[in-house]
Protein backbone atom coordinates (compact mmCIF):
# COMPACT_ATOMS: atom_id res chain seq x y z
CA UNK A 1 0.00 0.00 0.00
CA UNK A 2 1.06 3.56 -1.03
CA UNK A 3 1.45 6.27 1.63
CA UNK A 4 -0.87 8.55 -0.03
CA UNK A 5 -4.55 7.35 -0.35
CA UNK A 6 -5.74 6.86 -3.66
CA UNK A 7 -8.50 8.69 -4.79
CA UNK A 8 -11.24 6.71 -7.55
CA UNK A 9 -9.28 8.90 -9.98
CA UNK A 10 -6.21 8.09 -9.87
CA UNK A 11 -7.41 4.49 -10.30
CA UNK A 12 -9.00 5.07 -13.51
CA UNK A 13 -5.99 6.78 -14.83
CA UNK A 14 -3.35 4.39 -13.84
CA UNK A 15 -5.66 1.60 -15.68
CA UNK A 16 -6.54 4.32 -18.80
CA UNK A 17 -10.49 4.01 -17.99
CA UNK A 18 -13.14 6.83 -17.15
CA UNK A 19 -13.60 7.23 -13.77
CA UNK A 20 -17.21 6.08 -14.18
CA UNK A 21 -16.23 2.64 -15.76
CA UNK A 22 -13.91 1.95 -12.17
CA UNK A 23 -16.61 2.73 -10.32
CA UNK A 24 -19.25 0.23 -11.61
CA UNK A 25 -16.83 -1.79 -11.96
CA UNK A 26 -15.82 -1.64 -8.35
CA UNK A 27 -19.98 -1.91 -7.14
CA UNK A 28 -20.37 -5.18 -9.34
CA UNK A 29 -22.90 -3.16 -12.03
CA UNK A 30 -23.76 -3.83 -15.37
CA UNK A 31 -22.15 -2.27 -18.16
CA UNK A 32 -18.59 -3.55 -17.37
CA UNK A 33 -17.17 -6.59 -19.01
CA UNK A 34 -15.76 -9.41 -16.57
CA UNK A 35 -11.74 -8.80 -18.04
CA UNK A 36 -12.20 -5.11 -17.33
CA UNK A 37 -13.75 -5.73 -14.09
CA UNK A 38 -11.24 -8.06 -12.78
CA UNK A 39 -8.35 -5.39 -14.29
CA UNK A 40 -9.81 -3.11 -11.62
CA UNK A 41 -10.21 -5.18 -8.85
CA UNK A 42 -6.91 -6.38 -9.28
CA UNK A 43 -5.30 -2.96 -9.59
CA UNK A 44 -7.20 -1.41 -6.67
CA UNK A 45 -5.93 -4.28 -4.30
CA UNK A 46 -2.49 -3.63 -5.75
CA UNK A 47 -2.12 0.45 -4.30
CA UNK A 48 -4.53 -0.50 -1.78
CA UNK A 49 -7.81 1.54 -2.79
CA UNK A 50 -10.92 0.66 -0.67
CA UNK A 51 -14.10 1.96 -1.02
CA UNK A 52 -17.33 0.57 0.11
CA UNK A 53 -19.49 -1.60 -2.61
CA UNK A 54 -22.78 -1.28 -2.58
CA UNK A 55 -24.83 -3.25 0.26
CA UNK A 56 -21.22 -4.03 1.76
CA UNK A 57 -21.34 -1.24 4.58
CA UNK A 58 -25.09 -0.06 5.53
CA UNK A 59 -25.56 3.74 5.82
CA UNK A 60 -26.11 5.57 8.58
CA UNK A 61 -29.45 6.34 8.18
CA UNK A 62 -29.40 8.94 10.70
CA UNK A 63 -26.64 11.08 9.46
CA UNK A 64 -27.07 13.78 6.74
CA UNK A 65 -23.39 15.36 5.26
CA UNK A 66 -23.66 18.85 3.56
CA UNK A 67 -21.36 20.55 1.63
CA UNK A 68 -21.41 23.71 0.47
CA UNK A 69 -18.81 25.94 -1.31
CA UNK A 70 -17.95 28.51 1.64
CA UNK A 71 -19.02 28.58 5.61
CA UNK A 72 -18.82 32.29 4.62
CA UNK A 73 -20.73 33.04 1.37
CA UNK A 74 -23.80 34.92 2.48
CA UNK A 75 -26.24 32.12 0.33
CA UNK A 76 -24.05 29.13 1.72
CA UNK A 77 -24.05 30.11 5.13
CA UNK A 78 -27.86 31.04 5.30
CA UNK A 79 -29.04 27.58 3.09
CA UNK A 80 -26.84 25.91 5.75
CA UNK A 81 -28.58 27.28 8.67
CA UNK A 82 -31.86 26.17 7.25
CA UNK A 83 -30.89 23.12 6.73
CA UNK A 84 -28.90 22.20 10.29
CA UNK A 85 -32.81 23.22 11.37
CA UNK A 86 -34.51 20.78 9.50
CA UNK A 87 -32.05 17.47 10.02
CA UNK A 88 -32.48 18.13 13.51
CA UNK A 89 -35.86 18.77 13.87
CA UNK A 90 -35.62 14.78 11.90
CA UNK A 91 -33.47 13.99 14.76
CA UNK A 92 -30.89 13.32 12.54
CA UNK A 93 -26.98 14.48 12.91
CA UNK A 94 -25.63 16.96 10.37
CA UNK A 95 -22.12 16.86 8.82
CA UNK A 96 -20.55 20.16 7.10
CA UNK A 97 -18.03 20.74 4.45
CA UNK A 98 -17.33 23.15 2.73
CA UNK A 99 -14.53 22.77 -0.49
CA UNK A 100 -13.55 26.29 -1.37
CA UNK A 101 -14.86 26.34 -5.37
CA UNK A 102 -11.85 23.80 -4.99
CA UNK A 103 -12.45 20.59 -7.36
CA UNK A 104 -10.15 18.68 -5.58
CA UNK A 105 -11.09 19.34 -2.43
CA UNK A 106 -14.44 18.40 -3.30
CA UNK A 107 -13.18 14.77 -4.82
CA UNK A 108 -11.66 14.42 -1.06
CA UNK A 109 -14.96 14.95 0.61
CA UNK A 110 -17.11 12.64 -1.78
CA UNK A 111 -14.11 9.89 -1.26
CA UNK A 112 -14.42 10.63 2.62
CA UNK A 113 -18.70 10.08 2.26
CA UNK A 114 -18.31 6.87 0.17
CA UNK A 115 -16.36 5.86 3.26
CA UNK A 116 -18.25 7.38 5.90
CA UNK A 117 -21.69 6.23 4.21
CA UNK A 118 -23.81 8.82 5.53
CA UNK A 119 -27.86 8.59 4.75
CA UNK A 120 -28.24 10.97 2.36
CA UNK A 121 -26.04 14.42 0.79
CA UNK A 122 -26.60 17.88 0.26
CA UNK A 123 -24.45 19.56 -1.99
CA UNK A 124 -23.74 22.91 -4.26
CA UNK A 125 -21.40 21.57 -6.47
CA UNK A 126 -18.20 22.92 -7.46
CA UNK A 127 -19.46 22.91 -11.28
CA UNK A 128 -21.65 21.50 -13.29
CA UNK A 129 -19.02 18.40 -14.09
CA UNK A 130 -18.36 17.52 -10.50
CA UNK A 131 -18.33 13.42 -11.41
CA UNK A 132 -17.68 12.48 -8.30
CA UNK A 133 -21.52 13.09 -6.92
CA UNK A 134 -22.48 10.89 -9.16
CA UNK A 135 -19.97 8.04 -7.97
CA UNK A 136 -21.78 9.15 -4.26
CA UNK A 137 -24.88 8.41 -5.97
CA UNK A 138 -24.33 5.06 -6.97
CA UNK A 139 -23.53 3.86 -3.68
CA UNK A 140 -27.79 3.97 -3.03
CA UNK A 141 -26.45 7.49 -1.09
CA UNK A 142 -29.08 9.73 -2.29
CA UNK A 143 -27.79 13.30 -3.19
CA UNK A 144 -29.73 16.73 -3.52
CA UNK A 145 -28.19 19.36 -5.27
CA UNK A 146 -29.05 22.98 -4.16
CA UNK A 147 -28.51 25.86 -6.53
CA UNK A 148 -26.24 24.47 -9.20
CA UNK A 149 -27.14 21.60 -11.36
CA UNK A 150 -25.09 19.04 -12.57
CA UNK A 151 -24.94 17.60 -15.98
CA UNK A 152 -25.68 14.11 -16.53
CA UNK A 153 -26.70 13.12 -12.89
CA UNK A 154 -29.80 11.88 -12.34
CA UNK A 155 -31.04 13.46 -8.12
CA UNK A 156 -33.28 16.03 -6.69
CA UNK A 157 -32.09 19.65 -7.41
CA UNK A 158 -33.62 22.80 -6.16
CA UNK A 159 -32.53 26.09 -6.90
CA UNK A 160 -33.23 29.71 -7.43
CA UNK A 161 -34.90 30.95 -10.94
CA UNK A 162 -31.82 33.51 -11.32
CA UNK A 163 -32.61 34.19 -14.70
CA UNK A 164 -36.11 35.58 -13.74
CA UNK A 165 -34.67 37.39 -11.01
CA UNK A 166 -32.26 39.22 -12.97
CA UNK A 167 -35.49 39.86 -15.93
CA UNK A 168 -37.62 41.71 -13.56
CA UNK A 169 -34.56 43.04 -12.08
CA UNK A 170 -33.46 44.98 -15.29
CA UNK A 171 -37.66 45.84 -16.24
CA UNK A 172 -37.76 46.98 -13.28
CA UNK A 173 -34.84 49.83 -14.34
CA UNK A 174 -35.93 50.00 -18.10
CA UNK A 175 -39.97 50.77 -16.49
CA UNK A 176 -38.70 53.50 -14.32
CA UNK A 177 -36.82 55.35 -16.93
CA UNK A 178 -33.36 54.00 -17.14
CA UNK A 179 -32.12 53.78 -20.57
CA UNK A 180 -28.36 52.70 -20.79
CA UNK A 181 -27.74 50.31 -18.24
CA UNK A 182 -24.38 49.20 -16.29
CA UNK A 183 -24.56 45.32 -15.59
CA UNK A 184 -22.08 43.98 -13.12
CA UNK A 185 -21.17 40.28 -12.43
CA UNK A 186 -19.08 37.99 -11.31
CA UNK A 187 -16.64 36.01 -13.87
CA UNK A 188 -16.79 32.56 -12.98
CA UNK A 189 -18.50 29.56 -15.12
CA UNK A 190 -21.33 28.73 -12.48
CA UNK A 191 -25.06 27.86 -14.21
CA UNK A 192 -26.08 30.73 -11.59
CA UNK A 193 -24.18 33.39 -12.84
CA UNK A 194 -24.89 32.80 -16.72
CA UNK A 195 -28.73 32.42 -15.73
CA UNK A 196 -28.49 35.75 -14.55
CA UNK A 197 -26.66 36.86 -17.85
CA UNK A 198 -29.42 35.55 -19.63
CA UNK A 199 -32.17 37.13 -17.94
CA UNK A 200 -30.53 40.46 -18.06
CA UNK A 201 -29.85 40.20 -22.09
CA UNK A 202 -33.60 39.00 -22.44
CA UNK A 203 -34.84 42.03 -20.60
CA UNK A 204 -33.56 44.49 -22.54
CA UNK A 205 -34.61 46.14 -25.95
CA UNK A 206 -32.20 46.78 -28.17
CA UNK A 207 -33.88 49.67 -29.77
CA UNK A 208 -35.37 51.41 -26.53
CA UNK A 209 -32.27 50.39 -24.45
CA UNK A 210 -28.22 50.08 -24.33
CA UNK A 211 -26.70 47.96 -22.23
CA UNK A 212 -23.03 47.40 -20.99
CA UNK A 213 -21.64 44.20 -19.44
CA UNK A 214 -18.43 44.21 -17.29
CA UNK A 215 -17.70 41.03 -15.89
CA UNK A 216 -15.51 41.06 -12.80
CA UNK A 217 -12.74 38.29 -12.16
CA UNK A 218 -13.96 36.23 -9.20
CA UNK A 219 -11.97 35.96 -6.26
CA UNK A 220 -12.93 32.74 -4.70
CA UNK A 221 -9.98 30.76 -5.34
CA UNK A 222 -7.90 33.13 -3.71
CA UNK A 223 -8.69 32.04 0.04
CA UNK A 224 -11.45 30.48 2.17
CA UNK A 225 -12.01 33.82 3.82
CA UNK A 226 -14.93 36.10 3.78
CA UNK A 227 -17.02 36.62 0.59
CA UNK A 228 -16.47 40.64 1.09
CA UNK A 229 -15.98 42.01 -2.57
CA UNK A 230 -17.56 45.49 -2.19
CA UNK A 231 -13.89 46.55 -3.52
CA UNK A 232 -14.56 44.90 -7.11
CA UNK A 233 -17.86 46.41 -7.85
CA UNK A 234 -16.46 49.59 -6.51
CA UNK A 235 -13.16 49.02 -9.09
CA UNK A 236 -15.55 48.18 -11.90
CA UNK A 237 -17.85 50.97 -11.28
CA UNK A 238 -15.06 53.66 -11.64
CA UNK A 239 -13.21 52.09 -14.27
CA UNK A 240 -16.36 52.61 -16.33
CA UNK A 241 -17.22 56.16 -14.68
CA UNK A 242 -13.49 56.97 -15.98
CA UNK A 243 -13.68 55.22 -18.92
CA UNK A 244 -16.42 57.80 -20.14
CA UNK A 245 -19.46 55.07 -20.32
CA UNK A 246 -22.47 56.68 -19.70
CA UNK A 247 -25.07 55.17 -17.74
CA UNK A 248 -28.50 55.72 -15.79
CA UNK A 249 -28.35 52.58 -13.94
CA UNK A 250 -26.30 49.76 -12.36
CA UNK A 251 -27.43 46.13 -12.01
CA UNK A 252 -25.22 43.71 -9.79
CA UNK A 253 -25.25 40.55 -9.30
CA UNK A 254 -23.97 40.88 -5.68
CA UNK A 255 -25.76 43.28 -3.29
CA UNK A 256 -21.69 43.64 -2.27
CA UNK A 257 -21.30 44.88 -5.80
CA UNK A 258 -23.95 46.77 -5.44
CA UNK A 259 -22.27 48.60 -2.56
CA UNK A 260 -19.51 48.90 -4.15
CA UNK A 261 -20.70 50.34 -7.11
CA UNK A 262 -22.43 53.21 -5.25
CA UNK A 263 -19.61 54.13 -3.40
CA UNK A 264 -17.84 55.12 -6.45
CA UNK A 265 -21.02 56.79 -7.67
CA UNK A 266 -20.98 58.76 -4.69
CA UNK A 267 -17.37 60.17 -4.83
CA UNK A 268 -18.24 60.99 -8.69
CA UNK A 269 -20.71 63.18 -7.78
CA UNK A 270 -23.55 61.22 -9.53
CA UNK A 271 -26.63 60.95 -7.00
CA UNK A 272 -28.25 57.58 -6.55
CA UNK A 273 -31.04 57.55 -7.43
CA UNK A 274 -31.30 60.78 -8.81
CA UNK A 275 -28.79 60.46 -11.52
CA UNK A 276 -28.16 56.48 -11.31
CA UNK A 277 -30.62 53.89 -10.10
CA UNK A 278 -29.04 50.83 -8.58
CA UNK A 279 -30.23 47.52 -7.95
CA UNK A 280 -28.41 44.69 -6.41
CA UNK A 281 -28.82 40.88 -6.29
CA UNK A 282 -29.05 39.18 -2.87
CA UNK A 283 -31.02 41.35 -1.00
CA UNK A 284 -28.40 41.26 2.31
CA UNK A 285 -29.43 42.42 5.71
CA UNK A 286 -27.13 45.41 4.93
CA UNK A 287 -29.24 46.43 1.55
CA UNK A 288 -32.28 48.26 3.75
CA UNK A 289 -29.65 49.93 5.58
CA UNK A 290 -27.78 51.98 3.33
CA UNK A 291 -28.57 55.93 2.40
CA UNK A 292 -30.57 55.24 0.01
CA UNK A 293 -31.48 51.86 0.92
CA UNK A 294 -30.76 49.07 -1.97
CA UNK A 295 -33.09 48.03 -4.38
CA UNK A 296 -32.14 44.10 -4.83
CA UNK A 297 -33.76 40.75 -5.41
CA UNK A 298 -34.54 38.80 -2.23
CA UNK A 299 -33.61 34.69 -2.79
CA UNK A 300 -35.93 32.01 -0.82
CA UNK A 301 -33.24 30.54 0.72
CA UNK A 302 -34.80 29.63 3.92
CA UNK A 303 -37.66 27.83 1.59
CA UNK A 304 -34.68 26.42 -0.32
CA UNK A 305 -33.09 24.78 2.81
CA UNK A 306 -36.16 23.26 3.68
CA UNK A 307 -37.39 22.06 0.40
CA UNK A 308 -33.83 20.22 0.43
CA UNK A 309 -33.76 18.40 3.79
CA UNK A 310 -37.35 17.35 2.52
CA UNK A 311 -36.36 15.95 -0.19
CA UNK A 312 -33.28 13.74 1.18
CA UNK A 313 -35.20 12.39 4.44
CA UNK A 314 -37.97 11.16 1.45
CA UNK A 315 -35.28 9.52 -0.45
CA UNK A 316 -33.60 7.90 3.10
CA UNK A 317 -37.01 6.90 3.66
CA UNK A 318 -37.12 4.97 0.31
CA UNK A 319 -38.99 7.35 -1.47
CA UNK A 320 -38.62 6.03 -5.42
CA UNK A 321 -40.10 8.36 -7.56
CA UNK A 322 -38.15 10.15 -10.24
CA UNK A 323 -35.84 12.52 -9.56
CA UNK A 324 -37.48 16.40 -9.11
CA UNK A 325 -35.87 19.78 -10.19
CA UNK A 326 -37.37 22.71 -8.86
CA UNK A 327 -36.63 26.36 -9.77
CA UNK A 328 -38.27 28.95 -6.93
CA UNK A 329 -38.81 32.22 -8.04
CA UNK A 330 -36.90 35.31 -6.20
CA UNK A 331 -38.61 38.59 -5.43
CA UNK A 332 -37.71 41.96 -6.31
CA UNK A 333 -37.29 44.59 -3.04
CA UNK A 334 -37.76 47.66 -4.18
CA UNK A 335 -36.57 51.14 -2.45
CA UNK A 336 -34.91 54.35 -2.59
CA UNK A 337 -31.60 53.17 -4.90
CA UNK A 338 -33.97 52.54 -7.84
CA UNK A 339 -37.23 54.29 -6.87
Amino acid sequence: MTDRRHTLDDLASSLGLSANTVSRALRGKDGVGEATRQRVLDEAERVGYTTPRAGSTAPHLDAVALCIPSLTHPFASEVAAAIETGVRAAGCALEVFATNEDPQQEERIAQQLLDSRPGGVITIPVHAQSSCWQRVGETGTPVVTVSRELDGVECDFIGVDSEHGAYVATRHLLGDGASSILYLDEELAIGTIAARRRGFERAMDPAESRAQVRMIPTRRYENAGSQWRAQEGYRACLDALRGGDEFDAVLCGDDFFALGAMRALAENGRRVPEDVRVVGYGDLPFAEWLTPSLSSVALPVRLIGELAVANVLQRIGGSISAPSRRLIRAELVVRSSSG
